[in-house]
C-alpha cells in the first residue's frame, strides 16, 4: 500500500489500477518494495514451519493422506516463498520471464497452503466462516486474473502484437490501459487482499504456541 501511494502520487504509476509489479520500477518506492516484501514472504516461510508442527497431531488423528499432505504443503510453502523473494527482487521491467514465473508460483503456493490449512482445520472441527470465504475468493480472483490476462493478450494479438508483448513490455503511466488489463490488476489486488484476510484468521491457532 505504501508503494502504491508513493508511486501514484509521484506520477510514476497509473492510479487506477496498476499491476502490483508495475510499482517498484523507479523512485523512492524501489528502495523498499523488494526488501519489505521479501521480509514479509520470509515470515510466511517461518510460519509455515510453525503451522506444520501445529498441524502434525491433527493430521495424524485424521489419518489417510493428511500426514503426507502436511509434509508436502510445507515443501510447497517453502518453495513458493523462495520464488516470491526472487520475484520481488528481480523486477518485471528487467527480468520479465523470471519475475512472471516466480510470482505465479508464489501466488499458487499461497493459495494451496491456505486451502490445505483451511480443509485440515475444518475436518478437525475448527470451522471459520471468514477463512472459508477468504480461501474461496482468493481462488476465484486468481482464476479471473489468469482469464483476464489471457483476454488482454488476445486483444494485443488482434492488434498485431506477439502473445508475450505484455510480459516483455510493462505498461507505463502514459499508456492507454485496456479494460482487460484493468480487470487483471483489480483481480490481482483482490486476490492479495484475500490472502491477508485469510491469514488473519489463523491468529487464534497460534495462541499459546512457543516458537
Amino acid at each position: 500500500v505504501a508503494t502504491y501511494l508513493i508511486s501514484t502520487t509521484g506520477g510514476r504509476v497509473a492510479p487506477f489500477i496498476p499491476i502490483i509489479s508495475e510499482m517498484p520500477f523507479a523512485g523512492p518506492e524501489s528502495s523498499f518494495y523488494g526488501p519489505g516484501l521479501a521480509i514479509s514472504i520470509f515470515s510466511f516461510i517461518l510460519l509455515a514451519q510453525v503451522f506444520h508442527r501445529i498441524f502434525t497431531p491433527l493430521a495424524r488423528e485424521l489419518g489417510g493422506n493428511y500426514e503426507s499432505g502436511n509434509d508436502l504443503i510445507r515443501i510447497i510453502a517453502i518453495f513458493g516463498g523462495v520464488c516470491g523473494i526472487i520475484a520481488v527482487n528481480f523486477h518485471w521491467i528487467d527480468y520479465p520471464i523470471l519475475h512472471g514465473v516466480t510470482a505465479g508460483i508464489l501466488f499458487t503456493s499461497f493459495l494451496m497452503w491456505g486451502a490445505f490449512a483451511w480443509h485440515l482445520l475444518e475436518k478437525s472441527g475448527r470451522k471459520h466462516n471468514v477463512r472459508r470465504y477468504a480461501i474461496y475468493s482468493g481462488w476465484l480472483f486468481y482464476i479471473l486474473m489468469i482469464l483476464f490476462s489471457g483476454l488482454d493478450s488476445q486483444a494485443l494479438i488482434v492488434e498485431g502484437q506477439d502473445p508475450f508483448y505484455r510480459l516483455e513490455n510493462p505498461p507505463s503511466v502514459d499508456d492507454t490501459r485496456s479494460l482487460y488489463l484493468n480487470l487483471t490488476a483489480f483481480c490481482e489486488w483482490s486476490m492479495v487482499f484475500s490472502f491477508y484476510v485469510g491469514a488473519l484468521t489463523f491468529r487464534q491457532e497460534l495462541e499459546g504456541v512457543r516458537l
